[in-house]
């Protein structure tokens, strides 16, 4: 799904080690003066020799890793990744949306754990559902879930408790939406600022499983003709993948991807489909796409799945099922779509209020 950035959620980190950064420290023209000044003390070639040494000892530690660029550029693409989700799951809470949960007295225990969760995050830890509700009945419950500078703001004790909420098993956002749809995007919320601090301010503190990798704590079944199963679904190949020959599924022109009533994804041009494995590398759920949710394990632009590609996404309403009737409102609306579209670098082809289809172009994933 696309998303928005607003100025007060943290950006992610600069990429640190940019070259020259070390020789600033101790340049090997420092190095050289300190040298020739304990020639003068001490007379020795051997001192001569030592400041060698400590020049090339300067250099070694100046010089670029390319291994260290690679894992930066991965830390780098996921913590940007959450941040996308953190944007998006905030904007996505509406007061409308959480009017049900409000009036509900005995709620699913997961529910009571995000919302515990929420809490925690927000600086207002509570444990009963009555001072839950509460706290999510206060006027400025959404304001502060969309303005929390949470790099800042979260301590350590804070982030202990919300990575034990995390690690419950029933905290898993496919599960919750088979139990209450209006608090996914508070659960992915919570999850993605969780990834994010595990890999910045609380580095070292215990991994988080990223919110792409929920319900696939398993290993998938293998993979079976043409279709895959997913969670109440079927993902259906065209052309169907199993009749074609070895020499076909080289070249598999115009591969299209979809699930009845979740959305579709054309790959452009011919695509090698030779030992794909489909059913870790794409994902379709209502509002959400995605390919290579891993992304150590995507190819370079060009490869794979990782190339142009045409998405279109079903069900894509307005907020709170709203139904936008003047041409005014419906053009305002799509307008927002748009920007939300370009701002992914995607381009935007169209979006329809009344069906809630969205159709986007990508150049790669």
């Amino acid at each position: 799904a696309a998303t928005t950035r607003q100025d007060s959620q943290p950006e992610a980190p600069a990429r640190p080690g940019r070259p020259g950064q070390a020789r600033r420290e101790a340049s090997p023209e420092t190095a050289r003066r300190g040298a020739r000044a304990g020639e003068r003390r001490q007379a020795s070639s051997g001192s001569a020799s030592a400041s060698a040494a400590k020049v090339a000892e300067v250099e070694v530690k100046a010089a670029p890793s390319e291994a260290l660029d690679e894992d930066t550029e991965q830390l780098q693409a996921e913590l940007e990744e959450c941040l996308d989700t953190i944007r998006w799951c905030a904007e996505s809470v509406t007061r409308e949306s959480l009017q049900d949960l409000k009036n509900t007295n005995k709620p699913p225990s997961v529910v009571k754990d995000v919302l515990e969760a929420v809490a925690v995050l927000i600086g207002q830890p509570e444990k009963t559902w009555d001072k839950l509700k509460r706290l999510m009945s206060g006027a400025s419950f959404l304001d502060r879930i969309q303005r929390l500078n949470f790099q800042q703001s979260v301590t350590k004790e804070q982030f202990k408790k919300l990575k034990d909420l995390l690690r419950n098993p029933d905290f898993d956002e496919e599960l919750i939406k088979t139990v209450c749809v209006p608090v996914v995007p508070l659960a992915m919320w919570c999850r993605a600022i969780g990834v994010y601090l595990s890999k910045t301010k609380f580095q070292g503190s215990g991994d988080i499983r990223p919110v792409a990798a929920s319900g696939a704590t398993s290993p998938p079944p293998p993979h079976q003709g043409n279709r895959m199963t997913t969670p109440g679904a079927f993902i259906i190949f065209e052309p169907e993948l199993d009749k074609l020959s070895p020499e076909e599924l080289k070249c598999v022109k115009d591969l299209s991807i979809s699930r009845q009533a979740v959305g579709k994804i054309v790959f452009h041009g011919e695509t090698d489909c030779t030992d794909i494995d489909f059913e870790n590398i794409v994902r379709l759920e209502i509002g959400e796409v995605l390919v290579y949710p891993d992304s150590s394990n995507k190819p370079k632009v060009g490869e794979g799945l990782n190339k142009s590609a045409t998405v279109t996404m079903y069900q894509c309403w307005p907020p709170n099922g709203a139904k936008l009737q003047d041409e005014r409102s419906q053009e305002r609306y799509k307008r927002k779509i748009q920007q939300m579209t370009e701002e992914k670098n995607a381009k935007f082809i169209d979006y329809d209020c009344s069906t809630g289809v969205w159709v986007f172009r990508v150049d790669h994933f």
